[in-house]
């Protein structure tokens, strides 16, 4: 059954005189304010409601989702044919403003963490247990953690370095996403595309609740057999997130090829640099980082210059001015001793 999401946003507006009127999405335009997008919740590519459209990769992200109309507000925003009735003549910059940390943020960003890890444990579950992914509840979490972070991840990540064993894949899963998040916005990515980059980094190593606990939380090295089996867990989660049917390519390919290396020795499909999306060395990046600064079942965490310089002396796994640029995004604490 379809439903328009929004709904009593809608008519809100409505009862105050907005001018709202459908439009099919193939009609979508940069400056359209958007009130709602007509379809089911899981087809939303923003996980938002209401918001101005402020880029033409915003516009294909409608163009190319599952949703099947849209209801703009005239008051606030252009028509089909480009007029405006008050639009602003400078509308919004295209990258969200910085948020300002919320009043006892190390507090808040325990209570975040905790609800985030048990939210996307639920949905995790869920799918192992041949149920559809919730998409709404995971897009929940990473707007939860986008306001969290504000311009800066270091509260969180030094919150998400303390893993029990059984919760490792799932704190990890948190602290990539919130690094994908803020990596994409110190590049400028439009808000929506930052979100999704989010929701890539939280669903990333789904296919790990395929591999036996024994082998994700052994203390000691992994045997040939063992690395094998762990080596599987990019294709397996690239397989339960395309039996979904309504999830981006992006999210996709990050699944699948995050462990991939620029020398083309990665895993699970030995691709080369030319193949590897923008995307994909990013999340790279940051779930290496995020593995190497973090208390492991059979290692110690680094130090976050450490891993930094390591990573720079590896070339052939990353893309290094793109690790630069990650490197500059981050708090000068975190990158202090960086060679």
């Amino acid at each position: 059954m379809r439903t328009i999401l929004g709904a009593r946003i809608l008519l809100r507006t409505l009862r105050t005189t907005t001018v709202v009127k459908r439009i099919e999405k193939l009609e979508a335009r940069v400056g359209m304010f958007i009130e709602s997008l007509e379809g089911a919740w899981q087809d939303n590519p923003f996980g938002q409601r209401r918001f101005l459209l402020r880029s033409e990769t915003e516009v294909d992200l409608i163009k190319n989702s599952r949703i099947t109309g849209i209801y703009i507000n005239l008051a606030k925003g252009i028509d089909v044919d480009g007029s405006s009735r008050s639009f602003a003549k400078n509308p919004p910059s295209r990258v969200a403003p910085p948020r300002k940390p919320v009043p006892d943020s190390r507090r808040a960003t325990v209570r975040v963490v905790q609800a985030s890890v048990k939210r996307l444990e639920t949905a995790f579950r869920q799918s192992q247990n041949g149920e559809p992914i919730d998409i709404a509840s995971v897009s929940g979490i990473v707007g939860d953690i986008s306001t969290q972070i504000g311009d800066s991840p270091a509260i969180l990540l030094d919150i998400t370095r303390l893993k029990s064993k059984d919760k490792v894949t799932f704190v990890h899963s948190v602290a990539v996403s919130a690094l994908l998040v803020h990596f994409a916005r110190h590049l400028q990515f439009e808000e929506p595309l930052a979100h999704l980059l989010g929701f890539a980094g939280l669903v990333h190593d789904i296919g790990k609740l395929s591999i036996p606990t024994e082998v994700l939380t052994k203390t000691g090295i992994l045997t040939v057999e063992e690395r094998e089996i762990i080596m599987q867990h990019p294709a397996i989660g690239h397989d339960v997130l395309k039996r979904q049917g309504n999830l981006p390519g992006v999210v996709l390919d990050i699944c699948r090829h995050h462990h991939e290396r620029m020398d083309g020795k990665g895993y699970p499909d030995g691709v080369f640099a030319g193949e590897l999306s923008l995307y994909v060395r990013m999340s790279a990046i940051c779930d290496v980082y995020d593995a190497l600064t973090s208390v492991r079942p059979y290692k110690k965490p680094w130090s976050s210059a450490m891993a930094l310089s390591w990573m720079l002396q590896h070339g052939d796994h990353f893309d290094i001015p793109l690790l630069w640029k990650f490197i500059i995004s981050l708090d000068k604490e975190l990158t202090r001793g960086v060679a």
